[in-house]
């Protein structure tokens, strides 16, 4: 017994990347890049709103600078034959969205508010997504070969628990601070500061980043392939199906994400404590889950994971209708945030699985790329909506005339959702040997992780039949 003990201790420690030197440098560039995030990336939107930005150009800021960096994954996959050197790539990436942050914190103290900062900031966030989006396919490359297929699910499982938990820190810290200044009357400052950390914070995930090892990369002719057949194989590919799932729900998603900030500081006037409050919730709730969804995505595979979590992903928006009482928010949050953290963890590693190591850049730029114009489209869509639609909707004798348009774009958003998920959650299948489970025995499973828990998953239990085992997806 105690040499099974110290055998699962070893395996533990393996799966979390304390005995590889590169896996700990990733844990500790995913940090630093968490901070950066949770410090200035989730206040872009709220620093637009900030600078007077309208609803249409809140929308253009959420959508328009990702499908740019969508643009340069696909531009830097084309280049992936070509790197001798996977990590300068990426570091070089890293270096630029990094510097992206600088004169964004100094836009206010040079052009005040309105059109032309706000134009300053779309142009701005766009090169910070341009950045990164060029270090994607090539970090993906790179991490899926040095991280091995045995212990995917625990070790990003337990690296988005950190990443999660630091994310959680600094959007508490920042919200306090631009709270407190802007209740001192001076909302710049707190925004420059911010800004500022997150520069700093970007710069020194660059310094791991240099620590990573970097194993050369041999991409033979026949492993190439365009994104036109790529386009041309859907039909008949595991992979692109899947690609095209989370397009579509990304289309659902981008239509109302970028106006849930609006809503609560425009609409609902809440305080930077406040919204900040409403926003880490579904954070905290994700690093404190992501461990156990990768224990979950190890044993029982990915596609599980995103039959269930999908369609909670789907009905998520719908609950904003019914109240704007802060505690109800909250509970929806955490709900929301167990949701996403299976989601983005099983959809990411169901990459690796699915994709041979030669084509995974190409294949996670040309997701990117399909998803960087779904989002894009489903963002311009939610923002015409939200300036065209009645404030009035009447169906026979029944009429509802919400006080806020915004939360029927959530609605809509619910729905499109929905539909993606109940068309194309059954298009693709797992593509890996795992342990089978059905949905209602896993729903079970995943309920003992907290009372809270099993009363929301409880809902979907009627949603799901067990079905057969279908045949492993073909690999890309």
């Amino acid at each position: 017994m105690p040499s099974l003990v110290v055998k699962e201790e070893v395996a533990e420690r393996a799966a979390t990347g304390e005995k590889d030197p590169s896996l700990r440098a990733s844990i500790r560039d995913g940090v630093s890049y968490a901070v950066m995030m949770g410090g200035a990336e989730t206040y872009f939107g709220a620093f637009g709103i900030f600078l007077k930005a309208t609803t249409l150009q809140v929308g253009i800021l959420a959508s328009l600078p990702q499908l740019f960096g969508s643009v340069m994954q696909w531009f830097s996959a084309l280049k992936m034959d070509r790197i001798r050197s996977r990590r300068k790539v990426v570091i070089a990436g890293a270096v630029v969205q990094a510097l992206s942050l600088v004169p964004m914190a100094f836009l206010p103290f040079l052009f005040g508010s309105g059109s032309l900062p706000v134009i300053c900031l779309i142009l701005l966030v766009m090169v910070y997504h341009g950045g990164n989006g060029a270090t994607v396919p090539v970090w993906n490359s790179l991490i899926g070969d040095l991280v091995g297929p045995s212990i995917r699910g625990r070790f990003f499982g337990h690296r988005n628990m950190l990443t999660g938990m630091a994310t959680f820190i600094s959007l508490v810290l920042a919200g306090s601070l631009l709270h407190a200044f802007d209740q001192g009357g001076i909302p710049a400052l707190g925004f420059f500061i911010c800004l500022s950390v997150a520069f700093v914070a970007r710069m020194n995930s660059v310094r791991w980043l240099t620590r990573y090892e970097d194993p050369e990369l041999r991409i033979l002719p026949d492993q190439v392939f365009t994104f036109r057949q790529f386009l041309r194989r859907s039909r008949h590919s595991n992979f692109a199906k899947f690609v095209f799932f989370i397009g579509a729900i990304n289309f659902g998603v981008a239509f109302s994400a970028p106006y849930f900030a609006l809503y609560m500081l425009r609409d609902l006037q809440f305080s930077y404590v406040e919204f900040t409050l409403v926003s880490a919730t579904a954070t905290i709730t994700q690093f404190l889950t992501f461990r156990y969804w990768g224990g979950l995505s190890d044993r029982f595979g990915n596609k599980k994971i995103l039959n269930v979590c999908g369609w909670g992903v789907a009905v998520l928006p719908t609950f904003w209708l019914f109240s704007a009482y802060i505690p109800y928010l909250l509970v929806v949050q955490i709900f929301g945030g167990f949701v996403w953290s299976g989601f983005s963890l099983a959809s990411a590693n169901f990459i690796f699985d699915a994709v041979t190591p030669p084509k995974r850049a190409r294949c996670v730029a040309y997701q990117g790329l399909v998803n960087g114009f779904f989002m894009f489209i489903g963002s311009l869509a939610g923002g015409y909506a939200a300036v065209h639609l009645p404030g009035r909707f009447s169906l026979g004798p029944w009429t509802w005339e919400p006080a806020f348009i915004l939360p029927v774009i959530f609605l809509i958003s619910g729905l499109i959702r929905l539909v993606a998920a109940s068309i194309l959650l059954r298009k693709f299948e797992e593509v890996r040997p795992v342990e089978p489970i059905g949905h209602r025995e896993l729903i079970f499973r995943i309920s003992q992780i907290k009372p809270i828990a099993g009363a929301t998953f409880g809902l979907f239990t009627g949603l799901f039949r067990d079905q057969r085992n279908g045949r492993n997806g073909n690999s890309v």
